[in-house]
């Protein structure tokens, strides 16, 4: 599914906007193919146009803006909707660069397919010095879509970048473009805020006479709008502060913090509210629903795959066919950025997109006697504003109806609808988390279930923290001269097993060791990796196991007649935060449960003089309890930390550095061994 995300400037709509995940990808190749062009022909001293030079000279800053790398001096957007309802875009933009950091605000670039046609693109900038510059058409370069990644192998999408001279501290880049927009959509977003502040900031729509338009805002007050003639809709916004991100710790993505605003459009009168959630997944419903009719061998396959059994049963297997058989493989040209291939295509070629995998989960489990459905969603939670009815999204998963009192504990990731129906929110395009759970990054997150007379905005669930774990059990012996040798087992379940699964599916046995051997140098200044092998990398009904053994000279540290020993050996759970003041929400990779269970063995000759004090915090949000004892001629080190929550807000920063004090302290605490 085409990311609504792509392109960073003032509007946003379903093919372009700002970067992000794929988009962000095109916006790094931008600033690498703009050190290529070519610069010396440029017109210098060259006329420019008013609005440059307006808003270059207007007001001084806010002061409070004087670290900032760069600002957008000015954004104006102008959608004029034709008697047709094709939509045309002009976007103006000017920026002033602060700080070297700031030349990355100042590349223009556009981005244009084959329904979103360019018609024009013009650079203008003025250098430290003064010097007004012009480029010329023959200075832009052109190239197809050189970001796409995760798994797109073609797609219509081409930008064309400019590298303007006088792009430095003190300069002025201003740009303009006009093109027409998609004419699927009868949207349109206006994204006001920036990763940099923004001076001034407008946005007009022409709308054909009789036409209605309908504005909902994400994370901001409503801006009342000024009818300038009749169907001419403006709003406008000044001093925007910018959303830097940079060093905060566990921030949400900026995109989740940026206020927007998304205008509908059309010749018919609107909904609102919810009813406008269910217009937009009809809507989608109604392009992707015919896609899903498979043919015999897509009925066929899926009838001998699920057998005889229950409903949990057969979803298990066509589930299992569609993570490891259908790879994750995208062409997209058109409304083929939106509308799935259909299913029997998708299932001949053995590949497809995000959006095409739901739409063969569909056709295979209708076969079966299952009803399923797609969810456009965002992979980056928060993105989704529940109070902004939009397409905005970068993802298709699917639901899949549960029959009425049909129960099983595998069915974790579960939403009920208005109507009463239950769902099961499912992945398949992620190879790593067993259907019946989520991935950690689409918990919480909200998305439009695309299910016909159902279609809603839904909010997709946060899994019990037990469903995700990490357990680590070892058994260590300690001697004298301070060398600990042992065995350690990690298991990992559910969601939290995602990211490593993915990883050790793809590395050999030598790249393997190699991840084993960087997890321990956060352990342990010298070691030796003794034998050590996985487990269950794609057998999703049972943990990720990893084993190994270990040898750590000098472990223990020598005081005389006593034996210094950290009870707490390998695995870390703190998270290294600041002490700056809080101001965005705390955004966790998800919820979970981690526990150790080591027991060291000392030294003959020794006994156990002093052990850390136990550990016990109840912060709402999470727990974390903790023990050493000394039993047997061993120490026994246990603590469980439970994360519940996935964000929090700003005001319990305080009491999360408390908690993850408390955890470094006791991750770092000694044990004191003394010579008998």
């Amino acid at each position: 599914m085409r990311d609504q995300t792509k392109e960073r400037r003032a509007r946003t709509s379903p093919i372009s906007g700002r970067p992000s995940l794929r988009g962000a990808r095109i916006w790094t190749a931008a600033l690498l193919m703009v050190g290529c062009v070519a610069m010396a022909h440029a017109s210098k001293d060259a006329q420019l146009p008013d609005w440059v030079l307006q808003a270059a000279t207007d007001a001084p800053l806010k002061a409070d803006w004087r670290d900032a790398k760069a600002v957008y001096l000015l954004e104006d957007t102008l959608i004029t909707v034709q008697p047709d309802g094709r939509p045309v875009e002009r976007y103006r933009a000017v920026v002033r660069i602060l700080r070297p950091q700031g030349r990355d605000e100042a590349h223009p670039v556009t981005w244009f397919t084959k329904d979103e046609k360019l018609e024009s693109f013009h650079v203008w900038s003025i250098g430290p010095d003064g010097h007004h510059y012009a480029m010329k058409d023959s200075e832009y370069i052109e190239s197809g879509d050189v970001g796409a990644g995760e798994g797109i192998l073609y797609g219509d999408i081409r930008m064309k970048v400019a590298s303007p001279p006088g792009a430095d501290p003190g300069g002025v880049v201003a740009w303009e473009y006009v093109k027409q927009l998609s004419p699927y959509f009868a949207e349109d977003t206006w994204g006001f805020q920036n990763r940099v502040p923004t001076v001034r900031s407008v946005y007009e729509i022409d709308l054909p006479g009789g036409w209605h338009e309908e504005a909902v805002w994400a994370r901001h007050a409503r801006v009342e709008t000024a009818e300038i003639t009749p169907g001419h809709f403006r709003w406008e916004q000044a001093n925007i502060d910018g959303i830097d991100l940079a060093d905060v710790p566990l921030a949400p993505d900026w995109e989740a913090l940026a206020g927007r605003m998304t205008v509908h459009f059309s010749a018919d009168p609107l909904p609102e509210g919810d009813a406008l959630w269910s217009k937009i997944g009809n809507w989608y419903y109604t392009l992707a629903a015919p896609r899903s009719e498979g043919g015999g061998d897509v009925a066929s396959t899926a009838r001998t795959l699920a057998g005889d059994g229950d409903f949990m049963a057969k979803l298990a297997k066509v589930a299992d066919f569609m993570q490891q058989q259908i790879r994750y493989v995208g062409i997209e040209i058109g409304i083929g950025g939106w509308q799935p291939h259909p299913a029997q295509d998708i299932f001949r070629s053995r590949y497809g997109d995000c959006k095409d995998k739901a739409t063969l989960t569909v056709a295979m489990l209708d076969a079966v006697g299952i009803r399923g459905a797609w969810v456009s969603v965002d992979d980056r939670r928060g993105v989704i504003d529940p109070n902004a009815p939009s397409l905005f999204g970068n993802h298709m998963i699917a639901a899949i109806e549960i029959p009425k009192g049909y129960e099983n504990p595998r069915l974790q990731a579960v939403v009920t609808t208005k109507s009463g129906r239950r769902y099961l929110i499912y992945d398949p395009t992620n190879p790593y988390v067993p259907v019946g759970q989520l991935p950690d990054y689409e918990q919480g997150s909200y998305g439009v279930l695309a299910a016909g007379d159902d279609s809603q905005l839904i909010q997709l669930p946060i899994l019990n923290p037990d469903a995700e774990s990490i357990e680590r059990k070892a058994k260590f012996e300690l001697a004298a001269d301070g060398t600990l040798k042992g065995d350690v087992t990690v298991l990992r379940y559910g969601a939290l097993s995602d990211g490593m699964r993915g990883r050790l599916a793809m590395d050999s046995d030598k790249e393997q060791r190699e991840l084993v051997e960087r997890l321990l140098q956060h352990d342990f200044s010298t070691f030796t990796l003794g034998d050590e092998k996985v487990a269950h990398v794609r057998e999703l009904d049972k943990p990720l196991e990893m084993d190994y053994s270990v040898t750590a000279p000098l472990y223990a540290k020598g005081a005389g007649s006593l034996l210094l020993v950290r009870p707490r050996v390998v695995g870390s759970d703190a998270e290294g935060l600041d002490e700056k003041p809080r101001k965005v929400p705390i955004s966790f990779t998800g919820v979970g449960t981690w526990r150790d269970d080591f027991d060291v063995k000392i030294p003959a000759g020794y006994t156990v003089d002093d052990v850390p004090d136990p550990v016990s915090m109840d912060v709402g949000f999470a727990t974390y309890h903790s023990e050493v004892k000394a039993e047997g001629g061993a120490l026994h080190y246990k603590r469980e930390y439970v994360l519940k929550k996935l964000e929090l807000e700003p005001g319990e920063y305080a009491k999360l550095r408390k908690l993850e004090a408390a955890i470094t302290t006791d991750e770092n605490s000694d044990a004191v061994l003394k010579k008998q």
